[in-house]
Parts: structure tokens; sequence; C-alpha cells
């Protein structure tokens, strides 16, 4: 009897030390950094490219489509490399500034996970799209990426560099602009790090959001899907997560942060395989619930943050539009 008792202890301690392996595994593939720009690094807003990467893109389309972009028509060729400090610690954070329009609202432009920054193509264009509609742009390196402090090897979901933001926000005042002409634009998990921080701040007043997640839950089951895993490894995914970026993951549920005091614009792919088009649908409901002031735009035939690439003329036109109308 003793016997058979050890055998079975043995087989659940053996069974639980797997589960918490398999959700430190998970957790780390998730959340680890490169802090460079993959195979963007060192590419400047006259210099960047929408080809040099891919072979990354396993879908043919998503190929096709950057493939085919005529990305040499969008460069910039005058910016200033700038510093600031972020708002929650003496991290350094590092941005282009293109202050061309006297008098213009500025937009703050946040990249997404890692491999990633302001280096990376979507940046320049949003940035291009932007300068070309006059408005002023700053695009930003988070914490942890390019040219910003790295103090973690770990990506903390935009719950803790969403201060990063608020430290751009607190630059751009002081070298001048009004609070009510600062906007900001955020790309997949950019977005949902933007949402925090205007929730953070209530002078912000315009938040473009590109392909976010909306809802903890949700991503978590979807990101364990894409291991091939069942839900019931949540609670080790998330216990691993908490214990490597010193940040609870349950917070990050973006929608639950949206004011009524705000304005929001949400953009997604309704081919898209990396934040499913079900987090864009727990956005417009929940906004139609609690009555936030936000707009809508679901490209149906369009994948992860893909819509800038397919219509470019009719995205610059919408963000001309919603940051005109919200910002003075």
């Amino acid at each position: 009897m003793k016997h058979t008792i050890r055998i079975l202890i043995s087989a659940i301690v053996l069974l639980a030390v797997l589960y918490f392996t398999i959700g430190f595994y998970v957790a780390y593939q998730i959340l680890k950094i490169d802090p460079t720009c993959g195979k963007h690094e060192g590419s400047l807003p006259n210099s960047w490219s929408t080809t040099v990467d891919l072979n990354e893109y396993s879908i043919l389309e998503r190929q096709t489509v950057r493939k085919n972009f005529n990305f040499k028509d969008y460069y910039l060729d005058e910016w200033q490399d700038v510093y600031f400090t972020s708002r929650d610690a003496d991290i350094k954070i590092n941005g282009w500034l293109f202050n061309y329009f006297p008098n213009r609202p500025i937009i703050i432009v946040t990249h997404g996970i890692s491999p990633n920054g302001k280096c990376k193509a979507e940046s320049n264009i949003i940035a291009s799209f932007l300068v070309n509609k006059k408005f002023n742009v700053l695009t930003i390196d988070l914490r942890n990426y390019g040219q910003s402090d790295t103090v973690s090897r770990y990506d903390d979901l935009g719950l803790k560099s969403y201060n990063d933001i608020l430290g751009a926000f607190d630059f751009l005042k002081k070298i001048g602009f009004k609070s009510n002409s600062i906007g900001l634009h955020g790309i997949s998990l950019g977005a949902s790090t933007s949402i925090f921080a205007a929730n953070a701040e209530s002078e912000i007043l315009a938040v473009w959001a590109d392909s976010s997640l909306a809802e903890f839950n949700m991503i978590l089951k979807d990101e364990i899907a894409r291991y091939g895993l069942a839900i019931e490894f949540g609670p080790a995914v998330s216990l691993a997560g908490r214990i490597l970026t010193g940040i609870d993951p349950n917070g990050l549920s973006p929608a639950k942060k949206l004011s009524n005091k705000q304005f929001y614009f949400f953009t997604h792919g309704g081919s898209d395989t990396r934040v499913l088009k079900k987090h864009f649908n727990y956005f417009k409901e929940y906004s139609n619930k609690n009555k936030i002031n936000a707009e809508f735009w679901l490209v149906e035939n369009a994948y992860h943050i893909d819509s800038m690439f397919k219509y470019p003329d009719i995205y610059s036109d919408k963000m001309e539009e919603f940051f005109n109308k919200v910002l003075k």
C-alpha cells in the first residue's frame, strides 16, 4: 500500500513539474525580447524596406502585398533623433521626431512586439502617411527595444512600458505642443500599450488602435493554442509570465481601460491570424455597451496589420479625418 502511494505521489509531482515546465516554456517564447529590429535593423526613415523579410511571412498574400508596395515613395528625409525619460523611472527612451508643421497636431507612433521598433516598415509608413497629411510625428522605441534603454529580457506587454509613451507625451509638451494636440497611434501590441497610456493620462484625447488585443483570457487562449495546448495550461503560463516580468498579466485587458471621455479608432484585418477578429468584435461590443466614443474599420480581406499596405490611401485618409476631428 505504501509503495502504491509513493508511486502515486511521484506521478503527481512529475505531472506538476511537467505542467509548469510547459507553462514556463510557452511564457518564455511569448515574452522574450530581441532588442534589435531583426532584418530591419539599421533601417532609417529614408532607407526602410518592406521586402527584406519576405521569407518570414508564411502566407503568400502577405508576402505579395509587401513585395508590391512602393515603399520608396514614402521615404522621409528630415527628422531629429531625440531622447527623453519614461514617466515611471529613469529609463531613457529614443525617438525620431518629424516636426514639420507649426501649429499642427503631433502623433506618437508605437510599434508592436519583438522583433520590432521604430525602424520597422510599419512605424515608418504610418509616419509618412501622417506627414503627408500635415501632421507632425514622433515614432518611438519602447524600453528594451532599439535605441531605448534595456531594463529586462522580457516584454511587459505594455503594462509598464505605457509609461514610455507618457514620457513621450511629457517631452512633446516641454517642447511646445499642447496636450490637446497630441494623439496616439499604436500598432498591434503598441495599440494596447497606447490604450493603457491614454487610460493613465486623461489629457490624451485621441487613440488609433491597429490590430489590438482586447481581453486577457481571449489572448491567453489564442496564444496557448498556437503551441497546440489547451486553455488548462493558462494558469501555468500566467504564473510564469508574472515571474519573468514582475507584472500581473491579468491586467492585460485594454478594452476595460477605455474611457468615455476620450476618442478611439479601431481597425483590424478580418483575416488576421495573429490577433483574431474576435478581439475587434469585443472592442465594438464593449464600446457600444459602455458608450465609448469609438469608430471601427474592419478590413475583411487583410491579415495582421496588412491594411496599411493594401489600402494606403484609405488608411491615411481615415487617419486624417479622425485626428483632425479630435485634435486641436
